[in-house]
Formats: structure tokens, C-alpha cells, sequence
């Protein structure tokens, strides 16, 4: 009964927001016949000059490596704090949950337009603002990861007389560093992706050559300049996962017995600690050393190329908290009769991209799952749909779209539900390609179709899944329809970067702290809602 409650309630939520949007077949036909003309003039393209890319392109990936460090750093403790088996105090525990959920509600991009007014134009804003939003990602996805380790380890030592610190250090760090890892290599994909379109407002990257060109109607090579955009996205996503899969993966803590087996020793036997050998440098243990070692050379490397130093944050400390200083008290009185519909419209333009983007990415996840997939040609090109849908900015589709069908809400939609493709087929397509296969064979062996397969077998299945992946891209879609609107897309975006652009900080903080209580809402009622049917 709750799941058809629950199934009306989504069913009205998409109709209303459809309505909202002025979602129509006729406005579609119209807009992909002007798009069709637009693309059109897109052409031939005009491939960027090296000379004048190259420098942007690189700092781009040094804000993406410089910000994801730093959040690195701010979100570890942090995650131990917010995790329950860890924080010391509930009450601990409920602020670092509070500033992390603080951190991640707020998009990148606005991080950067405030911190642009503040601090100025160039790189530091950029790297601030990747800092704080992924210090809320990272800090969630690392308490969630501490939360889910085997209890058995740390108890067992505190049970000898270890203190709290080490039990912590000794039977939790080791079962979340893999986890930790992979969480960190994921978020610089996201950075990257990220930073490409912070030059928007001034904060450093590629960004600020592909506005200029798309502003000033150069289309052949603002698409030069995108294709560089959607080119380093995925050389970065794919470097990042062969990383994952070697560092990440059984290499990283390898079992005893395969160890055992491998240096031709007993599981069972026992080595006396005065004469225990010492560690060998297998190949893992190689490959771990030399990606730690890569590691930190980035991160010095981006720093330095960026003339960011510990000297440069500490001199900005006190322009950035006097400039903050400004944004409070809010004044939600100038703000207030064009505050509501400007969120109802976010919250409109998130549900119905939410609804086309799974859609959409439906087919693309059961073609790009291995398991089930007719043709591995069609498996290929599914994942090459998928990788190239990831390295899709939001901000650019929306600039395109809004050359289509005209300001307002309609493009957001559009390109919201285009650059959630990528990741929301992924994440089916990975639950497609774990299910159990005995359903399937059982249809199989009395002569199922591979299409019935697929509805009495898979489906069942991923289902939960499928709702938890759904809710996932609203809570996304939610956060990214704040930034369609600083192009003119629809949505708070725009009420956001008006006042900024006015200097009216305190509507701004009023702004961003409407947009702060309904993310968390959607987030209490996403969790319920996952907790009910899953």
C-alpha cells in the first residue's frame, strides 16, 4: 500500500512540474527544428589554437588536483566526526553532519561566484570553491564508508585495553582505506567536470574561453573548445578508473590465503615476531608506493603552477571571512515575493529532468550491461554513450538549449536531463550487470525471449536499485538547477547571481539558505522514501 501511495505521489509531482515547465510536443518540434539550424552554424568546427588552450586546460586540472586535495584534508576528519561508530558525542556527530550537509548543498559554481566578489578574479576562488563542495561529498561518502566497517576488528581491540584513537586507527582505518581511495579518485573525476566551467564567473580554467566564445556567438569554436572540454573529462574519468581497479581493487588487501599460496607459505603457520621477515616489495605493493608518490607530486605541482601557496590561503583568510561578513543578516524581505515561485521552479525543473533523464537512460543501462547486452558492439557503444554523456557540463548544454528555445525553465530542463544521462545509466547499468543469474537462466531454459528475460528476471531485481538510483539524480538535479539559471535558464540560479552581481550579499545568503533547507528535505524525504520500499 505505501509503494502505491508513494507511486501516486510521484505521478502528480511529475504532471504538475511538466505543467509548470510548459512541457509540450509542439514546443519540442519547434525547438529541435531551431537547434537543428543552430548546430548547423556549428559547423565546420574550428579546432582551438594549442598555443592559447593549452594553458587554460592545465589550469583547469590543477584546480580540479588543488581543490580535491583540499577537501581531501577537510572532509577526514570530518567523516570520523559525522560517522556513528566513531564521533565521539552524538551532539559531535550531528554538527559535522550538519557542515557537511552545509557544504554539498550549495553547487561549486555559486561557491565560486561568491568567492570571485570577494577574493577577485582568478584561480583561488576556482580552487575554493571545488574545496568546500567536495569536502561535503567526500566527507558524506567517507562517515557513510566508516559506518559500514566490521565492528568485530575495533572491538576485539579495544577488548585488550587500547585506547578509542586506537582502536580507530587500528581496526577501522584499514577496512575503509580502499573505500576511501576510490571515493577520492571519483570526486576528481566530478572536479574536473567541475572546474572546466568555473572560468564562467571568473574563477580560472577553460571555462572563461568557452563563455567568451559562446557569448560573442562563435560557435565554430566554442564547439572546439567543448569537444577539448568533453575530451579531457574522459581521459580523466578513464585514467581514473584503470587507478580504482588496480589500487582499489583485490590487489589492495589482498587475502591471506592467496598470499599464503603465492609466497608457498601456510595460512596457519605462525612466524616468531624476532624473526619475522621483512615485507616484501611485491608488485602491488609497488604500484602503491609509485600512485602515492604520483599523488603528492600533483598536488605540489598544482599548488605551485597555480602560485598557490600556504602563505596565499593565510593572506586570504581574513579578505574571505570580511567579505563573507557581508552576506548576513540575510534579508529575506527583498527577496521574498519572487523567492517561492523561483524555487518552486527549481524544484519543478529538477523533477521533470529527473524524469526524462531516467527515461533516457533506461535502454542506454540494459545495452550497456555486459550481462544482459544482444552484441558486446552494442555494449561498446552504450558505455561510449555513457562516458560521453559524464563529460557533458550542464552550464554549456543549457547555453545551447537556451540558443534553441529561448530563456526560461524549458532548456534548463533539457540540458539537465541530457548531462544526467552519463551517470544515472552507469550507476543501472553496474546494477544490471550484478544481479543473480539464476532467474534469468531458469526463464532462459524453457525458452524466454531475451526481452521477457529482461522484464521477469532482471527487473525484479534492480528495482530497488533502479528507485535508489532515481532519488539520486533528483538530489543531483536539485543542486545543478541552481546553476542553469545563472545563464538564464529558469530556476534560483538567477535570483542567486543577480544579487551578487547587485552586491546584495545579504539577498544572496537569504537565497542560499531557501535553496539550503530544501535540499535537505528532499534528502530526508529521499532517505525515507529508501527505506520504505527498499
Amino acid at each position: 500500500m505505501t509503494v502505491v501511495v508513494i507511486s501516486l505521489i510521484c505521478v502528480v509531482l511529475i504532471v504538475l512540474s511538466t505543467r509548470a515547465i510548459g512541457v509540450d510536443p509542439q514546443r519540442f518540434i519547434d525547438g529541435w527544428s531551431d537547434l537543428g539550424n543552430l548546430l548547423t552554424r556549428m559547423t565546420p568546427i574550428k579546432p582551438p589554437n594549442p598555443a592559447t588552450i593549452a594553458k587554460p586546460v592545465l589550469d583547469t586540472l590543477m584546480i580540479a588536483v588543488a581543490g580535491t586535495a583540499l577537501a581531501t584534508v577537510f572532509a577526514l576528519p570530518l567523516g570520523f566526526l559525522a560517522a556513528t561508530n566513531t564521533a565521539p558525542f552524538p551532539a559531535v556527530r550531528t554538527v559535522a553532519r550538519a557542515i557537511i550537509l552545509g557544504a554539498r548543498a550549495i553547487p561549486d559554481l555559486v561557491y565560486a561566484l561568491i568567492f570571485v566578489r570577494v577574493l577577485g578574479v582568478g584561480v583561488l576562488p576556482g580552487v575554493l570553491a571545488i574545496a568546500v563542495y567536495s569536502t561535503g561529498m567526500i566527507g558524506k561518502l567517507f562517515a557513510d564508508a566508516i559506518e559500514e566497517v566490521d565492528p568485530r576488528a575495533p572491538q576485539a581491540i579495544d577488548a585488550v585495553g587500547a585506547s578509542r584513537p586506537q582502536a580507530i586507527a587500528a581496526g577501522v582505518v584499514p577496512q575503509v582505506i580502499p573505500s576511501f581511495v576510490a571515493t577520492v579518485l571519483y570526486r576528481l573525476d566530478m572536479n574536473v567536470a567541475a572546474s572546466a566551467v568555473l572560468g564562467f564567473v571568473g574563477a580560472g580554467g577553460i571555462g572563461f574561453e568557452l563563455y567568451n566564445t559562446l557569448r560573442t556567438l562563435q560557435y565554430q569554436r566554442g564547439i572546439g573548445i567543448a569537444l577539448v572540454v568533453i575530451v579531457l573529462v574522459v581521459v580523466v574519468e578513464r585514467t581514473s578508473a584503470v587507478i580504482r581497479s588496480k589500487i582499489v581493487g583485490h590487489d589492495l588487501v589482498r587475502p591471506a590465503r592467496r598470499r599464503a599460496r603465492k609466497e608457498r607459505v601456510s595460512p596457519v603457520q605462525r612466524v616468531p615476531a624476532a624473526s619475522a621477515p621483512a615485507v616484501p616489495w611485491t608488485r602491488s605493493r609497488l604500484l602503491r608506493v609509485l600512485t602515492v608518490g604520483v599523488a603528492i607530486s600533483l598536488i605540489v605541482t598544482s599548488f605551485s603552477g597555480l602560485n598557490i601557496g600556504p602563505g596565499t590561503l593565510v593572506k586570504a583568510l581574513p579578505d574571505l571571512f570580511g567579505g563573507l561578513g557581508a552576506f548576513f543578516p540575510p534579508d529575506f524581505a527583498s527577496v521574498w515575493e519572487q523567492l517561492p515561485t523561483a524555487m518552486l521552479e527549481t524544484l519543478a525543473i529538477a523533477v521533470t529532468a529527473t524524469t526524462l533523464a531516467t527515461f533516457l537512460s533506461l535502454p542506454v543501462a540494459f545495452l550497456a550491461a555486459r550481462t544482459i547486452s544482444p552484441h558486446p558492439a552494442v555494449y561498446h557503444v552504450a558505455r561510449v554513450i555513457i562516458v560521453l554523456a559524464r563529460g557533458l557540463p550542464p552550464l554549456v548544454l543549457a547555453l545551447v538549449f537556451i540558443s534553441a528555445f529561448g530563456l526560461g525553465p524549458f532548456a534548463g530542463v533539457i540540458a539537465l536531463a541530457l548531462s544526467s544521462v552519463g551517470l544515472t545509466a552507469k550507476l543501472m547499468a553496474d546494477a544490471v550487470e550484478h544481479v543473480g543469474v539464476g532467474p534469468g537462466a531458469a526463464l532462459r531454459s524453457v525458452g524466454a525471449t531475451r526481452t521477457q528475460q529482461a522484464a521477469g528476471a532482471v527487473l525484479p531485481q534492480v528495482a530497488p536499485s533502479f528507485v535508489a538510483t532515481v532519488l539520486f539524480t533528483l538530489d543531483s538535479t536539485i543542486r545543478s538547477s541552481t546553476i542553469v539559471g545563472i545563464v538564464g535558464a529558469g530556476g534560483v540560479g538567477f535570483l542567486t547571481y543577480q544579487s551578487v552581481q547587485t552586491l546584495e550579499f545579504r539577498t544572496t545568503s537569504a537565497v542560499l539558505i531557501v535553496v539550503f533547507m530544501t535540499v535537505f528535505a528532499v534528502e530526508r524525504a529521499s532517505d525515507a522514501i529508501r527505506k520504505r520500499i527498499l
